[in-house]
């Protein structure tokens, strides 16, 4: 089985800082990391990730194209943001959210719901 691999997109250099932080205490390594739209793209296109946390917005950029890609090649993600809780764009209803600031037992638990079956 492959290791479980994690794309961090986040343009915030301290929230990167910090969900590293807690990954690598959850005992995860293989991390990747995107901090603007065009490179989470390039990314998400050029590699297969376990789950991905997704910021909605990247200076000013919503990443919504990267969460499309992501649902059609059935990979798990999670926006995360600190702006509201729900999504209002009818293809993205329902998306998987996680409020900044986040906690450890709050990327603990998204990571858990990925890996239940």
């Amino acid at each position: 089985m492959p290791e479980f691999s994690i794309l961090v997109v986040e343009d915030d250099a301290m929230l990167s800082l910090a969900m590293e932080d807690i990954l690598r205490k959850l005992g995860h390594t293989n991390l990747e990391f995107a901090f603007d739209l065009p490179g989470a793209l390039q990314i998400a296109e050029d590699k297969r990730f376990s789950l991905v946390f997704l910021d909605v917005d990247l200076n000013g950029k919503l990443t919504l194209p990267v969460a499309r890609m992501l649902r059609q090649n059935n990979i798990p993600w999670f926006f995360t943001t600190g702006f509201g809780s729900r999504f209002d764009y009818e293809d993205l209803e329902g998306a998987p959210i996680i409020r900044k600031p986040y906690s450890e037992q709050d990327i603990k638990q998204a990571i858990a719901s990925t890996q239940a079956d």
